[in-house]
């Protein structure tokens, strides 16, 4: 009997501790719902209601602005590192190109106009539809595209060339950052820099470990023109890693950091002494320094050897930095502007008029020796424009009726177009193959809608 009460008596106890565990428990997540409840309430328009003030969830915006930007392909000669002329593809003269800016939920426009003899597109990371999506179309010379879309995640992000090979395309300067800010609350007040990093070889565009990693398109340029930061003051660097071979390990001498990774503010920040950025990812980086001095940033490896390093000067908070501007990011100052003016002094770009460019049938292939074939090879190495005769062969001629087939023996992706728009491959794969029935007589002139430089030649009997 005494055991049994016991046992009661204990059971009853651990009931009762059970109860109030339960009640405690049903209180916290209670408290949980009313204090996410008040977060959606003071601001209506947030779509995932958080406690952290460090995440930017993706949120409406009220009162969106219409903004137009402009981008020009065109080819030009710069200064890369100090005496080192070199060709480069470029979006408005510069490597890296502008700088895009505005908020979450603006409508964007981009009108692209390609002032270059190749075919070009801008590709934008983030969210959009495919007729916006840089692929398809490719922009022919002398044509015009206008890309359109609403922004949608706040943080930063890639555009660049999307034309093939896409890693030539990237190597030869055609990229460039956008910066879209949050609505949902404002970010804390900071100094902003912009550090795009990079890779070139002025002898060979893709070498697999090439000659220079240029930090915003020229070598060492932050060891003569240090990055002016004040003591104990908050510092937002937007990095962003445009390489083709190499992630980029960056690194901040002397604090250790706070990253919002792959530059999607909605992301949890971390705190790290080394930052790994993917190829073709970024990060949005926040630090302080509590001394003054002088302190390095680079990435770690072989890139830091290769022009891949810079010098941070935190000065005392009463010494004025004249070159600040005020940012799109409301309290916040803008180093950008700076940035951009110093570079285009550096690169000193002279950008190369090709006159009319617009693409005809003129020059198609007239003295080459007609073969008839119903297989037209695409060589080798064709995508390079010193490539001579891409087709093999360049001029064919077919009965009416015949199936012509083209084979990709290249490397990269072609396409068969006629100019007369009777047909369009598509794109074509490497070692890949396209067929068309010519059902009609007459002579079909043709090109790579990627490299218009290819062009060939169908005669129909």
């Amino acid at each position: 009997m005494v055991n049994y009460m016991g046992r009661y008596f204990r059971l009853t106890k651990v009931k009762s501790n059970l109860n109030q565990i339960l009640i405690l428990s049903i209180s916290i997540v209670v408290a949980s719902i009313v204090i996410g409840a008040s977060v959606l309430i003071s601001n209506p328009h947030v779509q995932t209601p958080t406690l952290n003030p460090d995440i930017y969830p993706p949120a409406k915006n009220d009162n969106p602005h219409k903004v137009t930007y402009t981008l020009i392909a065109q080819d030009a000669e710069i200064e890369v590192a100090k005496g080192v002329m070199s060709k480069v593809w470029t979006y408005n003269g510069t490597v890296p190109a502008p700088t895009l800016r505005f908020n979450e939920g603006d409508d964007v426009s981009v009108n692209f106009i390609n002032h270059t003899p190749m075919a070009h597109s801008i590709h934008f990371h983030g969210t959009h539809d495919a007729a916006n999506d840089g692929v398809v179309p490719q922009i022919q010379p002398g044509e015009e595209y206008t890309y359109h879309f609403i922004a949608k995640e706040a943080g930063l992000f890639i555009y660049h060339c999307h034309a093939f090979p896409t890693s030539q395309h990237i190597r030869m300067g055609m990229f460039g950052a956008m910066i879209i800010d949050p609505v949902s609350h404002p970010m804390p007040p900071a100094r902003e820099y912009l550090l795009v990093l990079s890779e070139f070889d002025p002898q060979n565009t893709l070498q697999e470990f090439p000659q220079y990693y240029p930090i915003n398109g020229y070598v060492d340029q932050y060891l003569d023109n240090p990055l002016m930061v004040k003591k104990d003051e908050n510092v937002r660097f937007y990095v962003m890693n445009i390489g083709t071979v190499l992630p980029a390990s960056f690194h901040l001498h002397s604090t250790i950091f706070k990253v919002y990774q792959s530059g999607i503010l909605y992301n949890s920040p971390t705190y790290e002494q080394t930052h790994l950025v993917a190829i073709g990812d970024t990060a949005i980086v926040e630090a302080k320094w509590s001394t003054t001095g002088k302190f390095a940033f680079h990435t770690h490896g072989i890139a830091e050897e290769r022009g891949n390093i810079g010098l941070l000067n935190v000065v005392e908070n009463d010494q004025p930095i004249t070159s600040e501007e005020p940012s799109n990011s409301p309290g916040s100052t803008s180093m950008i502007p700076w940035q951009e003016k110093t570079l285009k002094s550096l690169e000193s770009p002279q950008i190369v008029d090709y006159g009319n460019l617009t693409l005809t049938e003129q020059n198609i292939v007239q003295n080459y020796t007609v073969i008839q074939s119903d297989h037209v090879s695409i060589k080798k190495e064709s995508w390079n424009q010193n490539t001579h005769d891409p087709f093999d062969p360049e001029a064919i001629e077919v009965p009416l009726g015949t199936s012509v087939t083209w084979t990709n023996n290249d490397t990269v992706v072609h396409t068969i177009t006629d100019f007369k728009n009777t047909f369009d491959s598509g794109m074509i794969k490497a070692h890949g193959t396209w067929s068309y029935t010519f059902k009609d007589k007459g002579d079909f002139n043709y090109f790579c809608s990627l490299h218009p430089w290819m062009k060939g030649s169908v005669s129909v009997k």
